[in-house]
């Protein structure tokens, strides 16, 4: 929120300088981002009114204009703004001005001198959303006669400091003059009373109906005023509203806009010929449709809360109104518009249809609702002071005032919260500072919170409020005692994550982040069991609208933004949660943590050796195997064949740590890789909370055999279904000690085999810790392996 440093002062005696006002409002709880003085750059910038205008002889569009600037002599300028006439008074830029960026030299344009330069606001460093679309381009003409000579700094109020300030959601009293002015005065110790006592109204009887037949809208007060005259809005209140970064617009949309600063009550003016005598707040209807005044054709939700004149709807309640009843210079006659609007419903509106106003900003942070008839009263005073012949018909509508909250505390609370000592009379004038009544009987406080307040509703509140104003400074400096101190440190699980990481980054992985939220069709994708989604009520987008449940598809997607870049070599790495709903929207869904890879391109590529080898299914089981390794686990992990929508059907398994599924490796199906632009790709996905929470296998340490080793091939035909674990299980099953390595050296697929067979060759090595194994040792054993592998039915070679 940007504020007027002039502005407020209006409010308040202060005497800070703006950059003191600011530190103080920072130590206070809102953080001010920025102080900036708006004439920094400009100087010599003077009122000068145009006396004639003639054509460049050399330039079609240029202009010849002899400016006066209350000198002796007239300014001649070469001037190119197509809006420039005689008779009007304007911006100059005297020789030797500062502008933005600019300094003012004498210059000859086609031949001709020029003596200065007729400015625009932008070019005086306001920002073009602020400006009026009148002068978007083109000089800035005033519409009043000026002192000639006078600074325009002055004229223009540019001689004043913005604080931009950084409001919290629980904040929103602060969107506000006013709210901003209670924070003062309880800062600067100065009593703030801005008589609020409804007054009774003097004004004509009027005609319009009002009824709300929905449970979105509270209070709504509607007040038609007659005979308005619509222009442009005196140059104070187009300054202040500039100043605190609103476009002007004309008078009467000025002045809704300016009570909305000044009270932080949104507020909006209907053409009152155009609604006719009628206004009904209600739920919008299937299908209807309202053109906003933005131009934008929206197509409303039954959720939207619209205003209407009982058959139409003439404006989204609390976002934006509509373009068929907007204010116009040929409107008379008006409604004016002040309504509490429930927060959730208008911040629902406004995220639906992507629209977000000032209005919007406040009613969804909640607005004071006891606040709707005093600042509509205050906005016909505006009226009638800008549009003296107006006529002024009394309000209608429905208001429910809400009662002050009452919170009770005590003096030994507040101290005994915050660990200091305050006296009864310093927390009493701390919290009637803040416009909070207070009754005192002893040390107890009985605290009436004003409804603009509507963060403050427990004690702990009352408490925050109380050193916040005190000052956090103030509180003294100590160390915590301890009984009993406890030694820091990372769970097991939380070291693991760390090793597995730092592991895999020293195989040429990268690790990579990726968005928790996904589509929801990516959210299921690459799961190997059915889980309920979870989704977002209200996304921001369809592609992050559901939480993920396989870490895969994020990584597809990273691997697909990266080849797409001309990084075709790649190993990525990601640790994170995926999160599985339960059906029931009020229990939390649960969370576990999954380690995922994704591989493509080739495996330590050089140019200079020319060596390089393609990534392929047995590389990536040996990344993932690094897992098992590191944990002790690889005795306890086995692979099975299966199959899975969006992999290879013949190079997919599941991997299992005992009995338990924890997770899969395989190829990406041809025709997924690609649709996604990718060569062979290879994914592995495990769940990582099942794996370390399985007891950890401490590794063994034994000496290297000094006795030689001997081995043996085999070489078999077995089904062309039939698992290589299988034909190893079975050589396990010998249980000889003197087998200590097994190894598939060779798979072979042909014609010239048997129908439905396949060949694989192995190498088995024997070997004794004690002695030198004979010949005849290993042939006994050799034997078992052979009659075992008969026997399940391989036919040896």
């Amino acid at each position: 929120m940007l504020v007027s440093y002039n502005w407020l002062k209006q409010y308040t005696n202060v005497e800070d300088n703006a950059n003191a006002l600011a530190e103080k409002i920072t130590r206070g709880g809102i953080e001010v981002e920025g102080v900036e003085y708006l004439a920094e750059e400009i100087s010599n910038v003077v009122v000068g009114y145009v006396v004639s205008k003639e054509k460049h002889p050399d330039a079609e569009k240029l202009n010849v204009c002899q400016v006066n600037v209350g000198e002796e002599e007239n300014l001649q300028i070469v001037c190119g703004a197509p809006n420039v006439d005689a008779g009007q008074y304007v911006i100059v830029a005297k020789v030797g001005a500062k502008l933005p960026g600019i300094k003012i030299k004498k210059a000859k344009l086609r031949g001709v001198e020029s003596q200065g330069m007729i400015c625009s606001l932008a070019e005086l460093g306001l920002s073009k959303s602020v400006v009026s679309k009148n002068y978007q381009e083109g000089i800035y003409v005033f519409e009043t006669e000026q002192e000639l000579g006078s600074d325009v700094v002055e004229v223009l109020g540019l001689n004043d400091y913005i604080l931009d300030l950084s409001i919290t959601p629980n904040r929103a009293d602060a969107l506000s003059m006013r709210g901003l002015t209670y924070e003062l005065g309880a800062l600067y110790n100065n009593k703030v009373n801005f008589n609020d006592v409804e007054k009774e109204e003097k004004y004509e009887a009027t005609s319009l109906q009002v009824a709300i037949e929905s449970d979105s809208c509270r209070n709504y007060v509607g007040q038609i005023v007659k005979n308005v005259e619509v222009k442009s809005s005196p140059l104070w209140l187009q300054t202040r509203l500039m100043n605190s970064g609103i476009r002007p617009i004309n008078n009467i949309v000025d002045i809704t806009n300016y009570v909305l600063l000044e009270f932080g009550q949104p507020m909006h003016a209907f053409d009152k010929d155009l609604v006719g005598d009628k206004i009904v707040v209600r739920d919008a209807k299937e299908g209807e449709v309202l053109e906003t005044l933005d131009g934008e054709e929206r197509k409303l939700q039954t959720t939207d809360l619209v205003i209407t004149d009982g058959t139409r709807a003439i404006a989204l309640g609390g976002v934006m109104g509509g373009k068929n009843t907007e204010v116009s210079e040929e409107t008379k006659n008006i409604i004016l518009e002040s309504a509490y609007f429930n927060p959730t419903s208008v911040r629902r509106t406004s995220a639906a249809h992507g629209l977000r106003s000032d209005s919007s900003a406040r009613f969804e942070k909640g607005i004071d609702p006891n606040m709707q008839k005093a600042a509509l009263a205050r906005a016909v005073e505006l009226i009638l002071e800008l549009c003296p012949n107006a006529v002024v018909e009394s309000s209608v509508g429905v208001v429910n005032k809400e009662e002050e909250k009452v919170v009770e505390i005590t003096t030994s609370y507040i101290n005994n919260y915050l660990g200091i000592t305050l006296s009864t009379e310093e927390i009493v004038a701390i919290l009637e500072g803040l416009s909070f009544s207070v009754e005192v009987t002893g040390e107890n406080l009985v605290v009436k919170v004003p409804t603009r307040r509507p963060d403050i509703s427990i004690k702990q509140d009352l408490v925050e409020e109380v050193i916040r104003i005190y000052g956090y400074d103030n509180l003294a400096s100590t160390l915590p005692k301890f009984s009993k101190t406890t030694k820091g440190g990372l769970t097991y699980s939380q070291r693991m994550v760390r090793d597995l990481r730092a592991v895999y980054a020293s195989l040429g992985f990268n690790d990579t982040i990726n968005y928790s939220l996904v589509s929801e069709e990516e959210a299921t994708e690459y799961t190997l069991e059915d889980h309920h989604k979870v989704r977002l009520l209200m996304p921001m987008t369809e592609t992050h609208s559901t939480l993920r449940q396989s870490l895969v598809p994020g990584l597809l997607n990273t691997v697909q933004y990266n080849v797409a870049r001309k990084q075709k070599d790649l190993k990525l790495l990601e640790i994170g949660r995926v999160f599985f709903g339960s059906g029931d929207d009020n229990i939390q869904p649960k969370e576990t943590l999954y380690l995922s890879a994704a591989l493509t391109g080739e495996e330590r590529a050089t140019k200079w050796l020319k060596e390089s080898s393609s990534l392929d299914f047995f590389v990536a089981k040996g990344y993932l195997e690094v897992v098992f390794n590191c944990l002790g686990l690889d005795e306890k992990v086995t692979y099975k064949k299966s199959k899975l929508e969006g992999m290879h059907p013949g190079r997919f398994a599941e991997v299992y740590l005992g009995e338990k599924r924890i997770g899969f490796i395989g190829e990406v199906h041809p025709q997924v890789a690609d649709k996604l632009g990718l060569n062979t790709t290879y994914v592995f996905e495990i769940n990582l909370d099942e794996v370390i929470s399985e007891s950890k296998v401490k590794p063994k340490y034994e000496e290297v055999t000094k006795y030689p080793e001997i081995t043996r091939d085999i070489a078999m035909l077995v089904d062309v279904k039939d698992e290589y674990q299988n034909i190893y299980n079975v050589i396990e099953s010998v249980n000889s000690k003197l087998i200590t390595k097994v190894e598939l050296f060779d798979l072979y697929v042909g014609a010239e085999l048997l129908v439905g067979k396949k060949s694989l060759a192995l190498t088995i090595t024997y070997s004794d810790k004690q002695k030198t194994l004979t010949d005849e040792e290993v042939t006994a054993v050799h034997d078992k392996v052979l009659s075992a592998l008969t026997e399940y039915g391989a036919i040896i070679r």
